[in-house]
């Protein structure tokens, strides 16, 4: 093993040397791959059977295109965003490792602004040909303008802070004068998250998307990543939905249920209901901006093949002259892989599965950047081609080619070229004769019109088309009935009935979106449908509008579903009842409480498993006389034991850190009674210890060192009382170190966690004695343990420096952990052992890159034994092709296929750390410092992951800073253990498209 660690060394310093030569001496590298023109970019597409792409557009007509949109005509509007990546004129005074930049100041909007090199512009085919023969920017100057949308006689424009709108009245194509700022606030510090995909949604709001590494705050309402919506003529601004992944792209399905685009792992989109909360990167961003979701969704489940992790621009396909396994379908473009992928849209409940169907379009031109699709009168689908070698936008230099870019046409073999168009032309009986036309684009373009219209003729058609139509033009005509103003009481009472499941859910939202005090005849029908409805769309929906309505409204419905017991299963109801709960748990405590005095309802699994842990955790986390109080009155309520030894355990997983001084007065006679009457349930016990009872600190201090304990108990009490760090019980907390029984190893390694809690200089000297008896997991504990406070760590090197402990035995991440700590005697200590102990140079990593290209290249790698190598080295924390452990990022979906970004995501581990997969580094108050990824945030505490698995959780008060580190939680040098061959065969497997990897037995 020796021998190989010196071979990869050996191979890497032969090329730090040619390096220091200089470049000449570095044997000739393979050509790079060039840009292909469009003719020759043409010829590389493979696609599905029975379909053709066609060259719409290219250079030096439109370069750098990000979204695209037709206009009632047929002609294209498109974005050139040659702005981007910074925005002209802005001085930026900080940059963080997610290059989320802080500027000088916010730019005034168009044309006070600085001028930029965006533009948006009109593409047009006159004669038919299917290629673009006129061009025409309708505004330029621009600064990182990325999304746009007509209507209302104009343009909008998003331009981040901005949400603009260019009047174009007469319909010449010029602006009428200057934008109009209709909204302010959306985050600009990343020019590849901010706002984006506004369209008209089915209601006649427009919503539009913003991605991870921004923050908005408009009108008062901040977000990161989330989908948001503005009615023009209401002029109301909403959140709809918060949370997902670096969202770019947005869509409405046949039934008008909202999916987005998603930068995870696993997934392709995310289905976003109304008032919903998603994943988000948490680490970067903490929690959720109600801090007490207690709960989110996660990404649509997909299954099969996804590509890369980035899925940007889909649409629900409803174009409506494709093959049958096209409509409805989730087409995707994905950048990492040069391809453009379809997934079928699979109910799940009251939502979706996707699963991977075939790949429309794929090249192995690496230059093929897709980022929008997008489909038109014709029902072909175009897509919008970034079209650069470069992917990866980590690395700050602008060295985007910015000459480029293209728009292809998919077009199923057959298909006719659409005719001229002129829909606003159109008298309004034939826009509406339109909501039946197989081609959603045409009903999309009709609504739109006729809501900016609001031709009261039309509605009592529209109104008989709802009642006798089928489904689908039933939901169309309720679109365009509400859209056009048609929407009153009368018709929300009568469409409750409707035979259609999503004219119901739609009745239903359109009642909670005019937020209005519920008539007693429509509460009374909206609570016989949350009892009776038998779809389960409507009941989402419902739940949903329960939250937007007045408590008394609301919690009537909420009552009805919390009888449900189908529905405990399903992937959102369930949540959705909560958060309308939650909203009012606190002003309306009351009500809330009211609803759980009938002791029958404790009996059902939606209140068992949902609501009432949920409530007793929203009590106890708003510390508040009045929340004390309604958390004692929600115990006494429960009626079994197991109902209120339920309530404490999920009010004891909230708590962290010291325990109180007193017990609340609100709870301490309740309290006191569970204490005398179940103080053998450890989970009681530690709840009662953290609340502040003295009785039951003692009687915990005495069960975690009795070996009579179940272990698992034990535990539980052993890292409760190191969280109180009452010097008492430390003499205890030390002798654990010693147990030997059969789960000694156990017990000991919480013993090391909870001594994290004591800052006395006597723990570093006990830890150190036993360190010899330690298994080597121990050992590792220990020295995070010791490498957590400054004295500590000088306690450790001095014993290293006496030959006591290996030098080895401290890892290089342990020891930056140390040199963190920002203690120069420890740090002199450490160089005086170790030597300079300093991260590798980006460039030298880089340097790397081309010799082990080499090594690469010099032969063929084996699977069975690069398979073995894997998940020794790189499943302990990561999955490739559903194997290993999910800590980093799943390698599945990552850009394997490019050797060389692929070795220096491994050399340089910390040159790029994906948003989710950012360890945070926390400086607590009584000194200690500790590293690891966020996995757990709630308003009470966090909870860290360390390389080393070992997880910590930590109440919020106990911090003094905590800040995004720098380093990776991946070890740098990975390579250098390998030779030259298993380094070739490592990558084999790496690369590998889902290979069978044969068994290990060998005849």
């Amino acid at each position: 093993m020796q021998t190989r660690k010196r071979t990869i060394r050996h191979v890497v310093r032969i090329g730090l040397l040619l390096l220091a030569l200089g470049p000449g001496v570095l044997p000739a590298q393979p050509a790079s791959a060039q840009a292909l023109t469009p003719e020759e970019a043409l010829k590389r597409f493979k696609l599905a059977d029975g379909f053709d792409v066609e060259l719409y557009a290219s250079e030096p007509l439109v370069r750098q295109p990000v979204t695209m949109t037709f206009d009632d005509r047929g002609r294209m509007w498109v974005i050139q965003y040659l702005q981007y990546p910074n925005p002209a004129g802005l001085k930026p005074l900080e940059v963080d490792r997610y290059l989320r930049t802080k500027y000088d100041r916010v730019p005034a909007p168009p044309p006070l602004g600085p001028k930029g090199n965006d533009k948006i512009t009109i593409l047009e085919d006159t004669n038919g040909d299917g290629r673009v023969d006129r061009v025409k920017d309708f505004v330029t100057g621009l600064n990182l303008a990325s999304a746009l949308a007509l209507g209302n006689g104009g343009v909008y424009v998003g331009q981040a802070p901005y949400l603009l709108f260019y009047p174009d009245r007469n319909g010449d194509d010029v602006p009428d004068g200057d934008p109009q700022v209709v909204l302010d606030g959306f985050g600009m510090e990343d020019a590849h998250a901010v706002i984006n995909s506004i369209q008209w949604g089915p209601d006649g709001w427009l919503y539009g998307a913003q991605g991870s590494t921004v923050t908005a705050d408009v009108r008062g309402i901040g977000f990161q990543q989330g989908i948001w919506r503005y009615h023009p003529r209401t002029k109301r601004f909403e959140l709809f939905s918060e949370g997902g992944g670096n969202t770019w792209g947005l869509d409405f399905d046949r039934h008008g249920n909202a999916i987005a685009g998603t930068n995870y792992s696993n997934a392709v989109c995310l289905h976003q209901v109304q008032g919903g909360y998603y994943v988000k990167g948490f680490s970067k961003h903490g929690p959720l901006h109600n801090p007490y979701t207690f709960g989110y969704f996660e990404h649509v489940t997909h299954q099969g093949h996804n590509g890369g992790h980035v899925t940007c621009g889909g649409i629900v396909y409803q174009g409506g002259d494709w093959p049958e396994e096209f409509t409805g379908a989730y087409i995707g473009a994905n950048l990492l892989s040069n391809a453009v992928y379809f997934s079928a849209l699979e109910p799940a409940g009251s939502t979706f599965r996707t699963r991977y169907v075939g790949t429309l379009l794929e090249t192995d031109d690496v230059w093929f950047r897709p980022i929008d699709c997008l489909w038109g009168p014709d029902g072909s689908v175009f897509v919008a081609d970034w079209y650069d070698k470069r992917a990866n936008h980590v690395i700050p230099e602008d060295t985007w080619d910015k000459t480029n870019g293209r728009i292809w046409k998919i077009v199923k073999r057959g298909t006719r070229r659409a005719e001229p168009l002129a829909l606003s032309k159109l008298p309004s009986d034939e826009l509406v004769d339109l909501l039946e036309h197989a081609n959603a684009w045409y009903r999309r373009e009709a609504r739109r019109i006729l809501s900016e219209r609001r031709d009261l003729t039309v509605l009592p058609r529209l109104r008989r088309m709802i009642a006798t139509g089928r489904e689908a033009v039933a939901l169309e005509a309720l679109w365009a009935l509400y859209a056009s103003g048609g929407w009153d009481e009368e018709t929300s009472l009568s469409l409750l009935d409707h035979a259609s499941a999503d004219v119901r859910a739609w009745s239903v939202r359109f009642i909670g979106d005019d937020m209005p005090p519920l008539a007693p005849e429509l509460r009374k029908r909206l609570v016989q449908m949350a009892e009776k409805e038998t779809s389960l769309q409507v009941r989402s929906q419902l739940a949903s509008t329960a939250k937007r309505l007045r408590a008394a409204d609301g919690l009537a419905i909420v009552e009805k579903f919390l009888r449900r017991a189908q529905d405990n299963s399903d992937p959102h109801i369930p949540l959705l009842v909560w958060w309308a709960i939650e909203d009012k748990a606190i002003s309306d405590s009351d009500r809330v409480l009211k609803i759980l005095a009938d002791p029958q309802i404790w009996l059902l699994p939606l209140v068992e498993n949902t609501i009432a842990p949920r409530l007793a955790r929203r009590y106890l986390a708003e510390e508040t006389d009045a929340s004390f109080s309604a958390c004692a009155r929600l115990l006494s309520l429960a009626p079994r034991s197991e109902d209120v030894l339920r309530l404490i355990a999920a009010m004891d997983q909230d708590f962290s850190g010291r325990p109180f001084d007193e017990v609340p007065a609100p709870l301490a006679s309740l309290l006191a009674r569970l204490w005398e009457s179940a103080d053998s349930d450890p989970i009681v016990t530690r709840f009662a210890m953290r609340m502040g009872n003295r009785a039951a600190y003692q009687r915990a201090v005495e069960r975690m060192i009795d070996r009579n304990e179940p272990l698992k108990a034990r535990l539980a009490l052993v890292s409760a009382v190191g969280q109180a760090a009452r010097a008492d019980a430390l003499p205890r907390l030390l002798k654990l170190l010693d147990e030997s029984s059969s789960k000694g190893d156990a017990v000991r390694m919480a013993a090391l966690a909870a001594l994290e809690h004591y800052p006395s200089q006597s723990i570093a000297r006990e830890v150190l004695d036993r360190y010899g008896q330690f298994t080597p997991e121990l050992r590792s504990r220990a020295i995070g343990l010791l490498a957590s406070r400054a004295t500590w760590s000088q306690a450790l090197v001095e014993e290293v420096a006496a030959g006591k402990i290996e030098a080895a035995d401290v890892s290089v991440d342990q020891l930056r952990q140390m040199l963190a700590l920002g203690d120069p005697a420890l740090d002199r200590s450490i160089e005086a052992r170790w030597g300079k102990v300093r991260p590798t140079t980006p460039g030298e990593k880089m340097s790397y890159v081309p010799v082990l290209g080499r090594v690469l290249s010099a032969g063929q790698g084996d699977l069975d034994s690069g398979h073995k190598l894997y998940m020794k080295h790189c499943g302990t924390c990561h999955t490739l092709h559903g194997e290993g452990i999910k800590i980093g990022p799943d390698l599945t979906t990552a850009d394997r296929k490019n050797r060389d970004a692929l070795l220096l995501s491994i050399l340089d581990p910390s040159g790029y750390i994906r948003p989710e997969f950012v360890s945070q580094t926390a400086l607590l108050n009584d000194g200690r410092l500790l590293t690891g990824l966020v996995t757990e945030s709630s308003p009470r505490e966090i909870t860290i992951v360390d390389a080393k698995q070992q997880k910590t959780t930590l109440a919020r008060d106990e911090i003094d800073q905590i800040h995004p580190s720098t380093t990776s939680l991946m070890p740098e040098r990975l390579l250098e253990t390998l030779a030259e061959q298993e380094l070739r065969d490592l990558f084999s497997y790496l690369q590998s498209d889902a290979p069978q990897i044969r068994s290990a037995a060998k005849p």
